[in-house]
């Protein structure tokens, strides 16, 4: 008998571009091989990195617990978000109860998985769980909080004044405190995960699933007690993804967030639980948001255009209350 069977599942999407993302790799593998908990699986899912030893690399790392790390190599690259479809799948596959995403540079908490099969086990209406972080450098070292980017402190300032939790929690995510659920600190039920992929697109891939995941599952907790690793470089000014697409980061964060938004709020609307004034309250409230992340963020264009945007659904108190067209 296998008695790995039915375990949870580490998703661990990486591409491995240069010596150094391998190395942070191997790190993460080895928080993950630190869990107080050892009843686990991980799949690292290759998205076609591009190095011609990747194959060598992939079996070193998988060595290190071959009954728990597998691997699986994609022929072309889809993006972190395919990668971790490909993850879920696998995971759904093994029956696994929920499945802990894990980027491949991040540092996993040695209590995680214990703390997150225990909450899901004394909470059965909770799907979707997340925790705090802090970040960390390239040597895993703690950052500074004056030197974090200001989205990320946006996070942390959020977590601190009191995270989110309970049923529909998209809604005062996407409109009071921005993005909270940094992905190395999600658990999510495998059901739930495979009726809402993530979208192949190059940035907020996860903030669009979460929004959807949220909206779709039946409650959002929050472990206090559990502190991930989130690394930013003191050699960048932010994510992989900022760094690589430049000025075109955040327009198409905006894009991505907001159909992500909608996507929850269209399904909060079919599902009976919000009315076409409550959705056009929560775009303004959403436009709003994004404006303040925008501003901090230095973007002050972006940030105006949030505003003009907002300004278009006027709060429900100032509505005039004409009828609708051809009711007398």
């Amino acid at each position: 008998m296998d008695p790995l069977a039915n375990s949870p599942v580490f998703v661990v999407p990486h591409y491995g571009d240069t010596p150094l993302a391998w190395d942070y790799l191997d790190r993460t593998v080895r928080s993950l091989l630190a869990q107080s908990d050892a009843g686990w699986r991980a799949v690292i899912v290759d998205d076609a990195s591009p190095d011609p030893g990747a194959d060598d690399r992939l079996a070193g790392i998988a060595a290190l617990d071959p009954e728990r790390l597998h691997v699986l190599r994609q022929d072309h690259n889809g993006g972190p978000g395919s990668a971790r479809n490909e993850g879920v799948r696998w995971a759904a596959a093994r029956e696994a109860p929920f499945v802990l995403f894990q980027d491949s540079d991040d540092l996993a908490d040695p209590e995680r998985l214990d703390r997150t099969r225990r909450r899901f086990a004394e909470e059965p209406r909770t799907d979707f769980l997340y925790s705090a972080f802090e970040v960390i450098d390239e040597h895993d070292k703690p950052v500074p909080r004056d030197e974090v980017t200001p989205s990320v402190r946006e996070i942390l300032e959020a977590l601190e004044a009191g995270p989110v939790q309970g049923p529909d929690a998209w809604l005062p995510i996407g409109t009071a405190t921005g993005y909270a659920t940094l992905t190395s600190t999600v658990a999510v039920r495998t059901g739930l995960a495979l009726r809402h992929p993530f979208p192949h697109t190059a940035v907020s891939e996860d903030a669009h699933a979460w929004f959807r995941l949220l909206a779709g599952g039946d409650g959002l907790g929050f472990l206090p007690d559990v502190t991930a690793g989130y690394r930013i470089p003191r050699s960048t000014s932010g994510s992989a993804s900022r760094e690589r697409l430049g000025d075109d980061f955040y327009s198409l964060m905006l894009l991505v967030d907001l159909d992500g938004f909608l996507g929850a709020a269209t399904a909060a609307l079919d599902a009976g639980r919000m009315s076409l004034a409550d959705l056009r309250e929560a775009v303004r409230r959403f436009h709003l948001r994004q404006a303040d992340t925008m501003a901090a963020e230095g973007r002050a264009a972006a940030a105006e255009t949030c505003r003009a945007l907002a300004a278009v659904h006027p709060p429900a108190a100032e509505r005039g209350r004409a009828p609708a067209r051809g009711v007398p």
